[in-house]
């Protein structure tokens, strides 16, 4: 069984795809258009201490200057001045708490902190902590035990003079867990602590990417290999694997084909699937999903099952091979809150127990938390899954205009999205004097008002003009890219 990560990376979006066996199980997609500052690390260097305020401008090394108040110093006291701690010039190691917003620029303190799987190291915290989620007061003294144990059998960096705080999802792991988890954590500070010798602004450590957790949150699943085009992605993550061993390094490969990452490896098409409410199953079953503001539900039907003849065993068997689908299905389509799955009606107990025991293994890889409930009188399964996130029909969807929301269509910006992805595949094949795009008028009108500055961009570099053409003809999901009069 081979299980892969794929990651495509525009100045849009990025995407992460987790395949197994060239199966599509999970996708994730970042539309943030900047990079978060939040956790990273800085040694800094005060530019502007000003007394009125009790606050001091910072600069971290990025574009605006930072601002740090004097209840972010944790040294102070609460009838402290912050002119008697802080002056101009002075080099002070600091942690983002807020991005910059508009004209204002990030919110920093002093009261630093890096957190780990299953710990967090707090450097200003006199002694250890748990988390108030672990509610067993048997598992909270393993746990305390078990880490004091660990810290004592080890010689910590005398730099480390904070301590630590177990998370809420380090309940039930072993010792070994817990011991790798506490060295990577280890690795990470001395790594931070041989920077603080360079000369300020310079940064120290780089809180992971929502990309990049959705990535390493991944690895405990026996990844064998991460493809990008992205090499400064790729270098990131190689350098995590690097610093925590918990995990099997996979091999790390760079992408540089002229076709689009997920087109090359099928991936596209298999989204497009998932957003249909319409799925296939190998015995020629069906499954009908429907997504609704207040729930999910997923209807199985034998379809065109060729089985010998109609009776329980058919039923069992579809039954059983939907059980297996739907739970990929709610993964893949991050469908979350109340799930429905109405499977074909089964008279024997020992028939629905094996289904719904396939269904609960299915979910075993499962990232989010879900409480499955067995067989109700009528049949039904329900599902409670937590929502973190929107699904995939909420991101890339928007409710089609002209059957009053009865169906999920693209969205104009995820049209846009698809339309820079083809655009980027024709300028590689060949050098074009023009290249139209035809589109309903809302699709054209969101290229020119939000990405008219990468069209533009996109002119330059292919050295071609690029016509938007409104087309009434077309459907609102769909757009036609025909590119002409190649030059010689």
């Amino acid at each position: 069984m081979t299980k892969e990560i794929f990651i495509n990376c525009t100045s849009f979006e990025t995407r992460v795809a987790l395949v197994e066996d060239t199966v599509l199980q999970q996708v994730h997609i970042d539309r943030e258009e900047t990079p978060s500052l939040v956790g990273n690390i800085y040694k800094a260097k005060v530019l502007r201490v000003m007394p009125g305020m009790q606050a001091a401008f910072v600069d971290i090394g990025v574009a605006r200057n930072a601002f740090i108040h004097v209840d972010d110093i944790h040294s102070a006291n609460s009838n402290d001045k912050i002119a008697d701690i802080l002056r101009d010039g002075q080099d002070l190691v600091v942690q983002v708490t807020k991005d910059p917003v508009k004209k204002k620029g990030a919110l920093l303190t002093t009261d630093i902190s890096i957190a780990t799987d299953y710990l967090v190291y707090r450097h200003t915290r006199p002694k250890p902590g748990i988390s108030v989620k672990i509610k067993s007061k048997s598992e909270r003294t393993r746990l305390n035990d078990l880490l004091r144990s660990i810290v004592c059998a080890i010689k910590l960096p005398d730099s480390l003079v904070g301590d630590f705080i177990i998370r809420s999802a380090a309940e039930g792991i072993s010792e070994t867990q817990l011991s790798d988890d506490l060295a990577a954590l280890i690795t990470i500070w001395q790594s931070i602590d041989s920077l603080r010798m360079n000369k300020s602004p310079v940064s120290l450590y780089q809180e992971l990417q929502k990309k990049q957790h959705l990535v390493t949150g991944m690895l405990g699943l026996g990844i064998q290999t991460i493809t990008s085009d992205s090499s400064n992605i790729l270098e990131v993550l190689e350098l995590w694997c690097n610093q925590n061993t918990r995990f099997e390094k996979p091999l790390f490969k760079l992408h540089q084909y002229q076709q689009n990452l997920f087109d090359n490896y099928q991936i596209e098409d298999q989204i497009n699937e998932a957003l249909k409410s319409n799925v296939s199953l190998n015995c020629g079953g069906i499954l009908v999903i429907e997504e609704t503001e207040a729930l999910s539900v997923i209807d199985v039907n034998t379809g065109a099952f060729l089985g010998e003849t109609i009776d329980q065993n058919t039923f069992l068997s579809v039954n059983l091979e939907a059980a297996i689908e739907s739970a990929r299905q709610i993964i893949l389509r991050n469908l979350s809150g109340i799930i429905i799955i109405d499977f074909i009606d089964m008279k024997k107990p020992d028939h629905r127990h094996q289904v719904f025991q396939r269904l609960k293994q299915a979910f075993s890889q499962d990232n989010m938390k879900a409480t499955i409930l067995d067989f109700t009188e009528l049949g039904l399964i329900q599902i409670a899954r937590k929502r973190t996130s929107r699904s995939l029909s909420q991101v890339l969807g928007s409710t089609c205009r002209h059957c009053e929301g009865e169906k999920v269509v693209k969205s104009d910006e995820t049209l846009c999205f698809d339309i820079f992805r083809q655009l980027l595949n024709i300028e590689s094949k060949g050098k074009w004097s023009v290249i139209e795009i035809h589109a309903s008028v809302t699709v054209v009108e969101k290229i020119n008002n939000k990405f008219s500055k990468a069209l533009n961009q996109l002119q330059v570099r292919a050295g071609c003009d690029v016509k938007l053409c409104v087309e009434g003809s077309i459907p609102n999901d769909q757009f036609k890219i025909i590119p002409a009069q190649q030059r010689r």
